[in-house]
């Protein structure tokens, strides 16, 4: 392969995935290139380098399988005995303690790049030490990756003896089953991990996160793009969330937005500062959905709130979006899904397919739903992971009242997102006008346990609490919706029942 074309091919690779080639690993990444080359029966580098250029479903599909000769999968339990001691005697008792003071028994933790989920399983056996009576709590460790034969792994939970190589016998033999020869991990502590594909460098980020892992990750990026994932992380913590890497990984890195706390056993960044709430811009203006900040672009999206669909979750910006934040770089709309929707848009489809699901949304805001459900159905058959189609015929369905179709559509948009909450309003709408109320209740706590901030989840459990006479749950419910609403600008727009100030609501709430 020609130089010039190399280096096309490793600026390729940093663009899309962020990792830095090195010199000395240029013959390697040649001979993968080559691995692939054969296995597609390609005529040689420049047909692959066009193929992995072009923005369409052939491209993302072999990305998935360059990547996995790419990224390296070497982890084992409990890897770096120091950092989690750190995090097992200071780090975690002291977010699990102001967790038990505010009573918001809530806790997110994040291993970003979990290889085969050695270390967020590691996480879960430190949590249930740590929290005896973690039954009460909501908590959520996510294990994310972005090869997906990894992550397979990490979900099967099955490892060899090589993986304990720093496990104590006694813990092993707690934790774990024998399986096969191997080793299986017990089922209450493989349930607690949940495992997601995610690109650092592209996709949109969970928020509300109290503890990000990402170590031995950047030690392969280019510098450009660990800056770019450090602000991506910075705005998915809470305010005294805390990012641990590996040792030296961001040596000579801009990282001001953190406070660095060095321990002996390892430096690790804080994020001490709230987000800024910022006032009206233009002729676009902020609300706030179930705790949420959102920016609204009047010239983009109306409410799609016809019908029995509300407008919840309609558009939110993403945690990583730095309209929530301190910084002024670029706004991120997020309709529920991981990706940017101009991103899935114009990076993923052709113009073709673009325009039915563009023609769908259109005929959904006529309220022409039999005509949007043909579109929306022709867009999913050549694009059956995209969570906007799936939300969007789940709403068409229920607007018909054909309950069963849109269930099944909510399902499909949670397989490709679990992560979002949109899909689960629209069951607990479904299942409140089926009179289903025990399943709404359940569906609302869902809600709350993926977004602890959503108000509109709290003060819908209040009502049919309060339906059902059990007034010490209804005011429970409401009591929290109110310490929430009093957490944010009083001129806000909480999106319930239609929309109202944050300030109205809250007088409403305590009458």
């Amino acid at each position: 392969m020609n130089g010039t074309l190399l280096k096309k091919f490793i600026q390729l690779i940093a663009d899309y995935v962020g990792l830095q080639i090195r010199e000395q690993d240029y013959d390697g990444l040649c001979n993968k290139i080559f691995v692939r080359i054969k296995s597609l029966k390609l005529s040689g580098p420049e047909q692959y380098y066009q193929l992995l250029k072009s923005q369409n479903k052939t491209s993302k599909n072999e990305w998935e399988n360059f990547i996995i000769l790419l990224s390296v999968t070497e982890s084992y339990f409990f890897r770096d005995r120091g950092q989690f001691e750190l995090l097992k005697n200071v780090i975690l008792p002291g977010i699990i303690k102001s967790k038990e003071v505010s009573n918001e028994k809530v806790l997110k933790i994040w291993s970003a790049g979990c290889s085969t989920g050695e270390e967020p399983y590691s996480l879960a056996i430190i949590v249930q030490e740590l929290i005896p009576n973690w039954k009460d709590w909501n908590i959520l460790i996510l294990g994310t990756d972005i090869n997906e034969v990894a992550l397979g792994k990490a979900r099967e939970g099955i490892y060899s003896h090589w993986s304990f190589r720093l496990l104590e016998k006694q813990v092993q033999d707690k934790y774990f089953d024998k399986f096969q020869g191997k080793w299986k991990l017990k089922e209450q502590v493989r349930k607690r991990v949940k495992f997601d594909k995610i690109n650092l460098v592209r996709d949109n980020f969970p928020g509300y996160i109290d503890l990000i892992l990402c170590r031995n990750v950047f030690v392969y990026f280019e510098a450009k793009s660990i800056l770019l994932v450090i602000n991506k992380f910075y705005n998915s913590l809470n305010k005294g969330g805390y990012l641990m890497t590996g040792h030296a990984e961001l040596y000579g890195q801009l990282i001001d937005k953190f406070q660095a706390i060095n321990f002996p056993a390892s430096l690790v960044y804080q994020r001490v500062h709230d987000w800024q709430y910022k006032k009206n811009l233009a002729d676009d203006s902020f609300s706030i959905i179930g705790g949420n900040l959102i920016y609204i672009n009047k010239n983009i999206n109306k409410s799609l709130n016809s019908g029995l669909i509300s407008s919840k979750s309609n558009v939110r910006v993403s945690s990583n979006s730095d309209i929530c934040y301190d910084t002024n770089k670029k706004i991120l709309f997020e309709l529920g899904s991981k990706k940017n929707v101009r991103e899935e848009i114009n990076s993923n489809y052709s113009v073709e397919s673009d325009r039915n699901l563009l023609e769908a949304e259109a005929l959904f805001e006529c309220k022409a739903y039999v005509d949007a459900i043909k579109k929306a159905e022709q867009f999913i058959n050549l694009h059956p992971k995209s969570f906007r189609a799936y939300k969007l015929l789940a709403q068409l369905y229920a607007n018909l009242g054909q309950y069963k179709s849109a269930t099944f559509y909510c399902n499909k948009a949670i397989e490709v997102n679990y992560l979002s909450v949109y899909p689960y309003y629209l069951l607990v709408n479904i299942a409140e006008e089926e009179g289903d109320l025990k399943k709404a209740k359940m569906l609302l706590k869902q809600i709350i346990y993926l977004s602890p901030l959503e108000i509109p989840a709290y003060l819908e459990l209040s009502s049919i609490y309060e339906a059902q006479q059990d007034i010490t749950r209804a005011r429970k419910m409401k009591n929290t919706a109110l310490e929430l609403l009093k957490k944010l600008p009083n001129d806000a727009t909480v999106e319930y029942k239609g929309g109202i100030k944050v300030c109205e609501l809250i007088k409403y709430l305590e009458i």
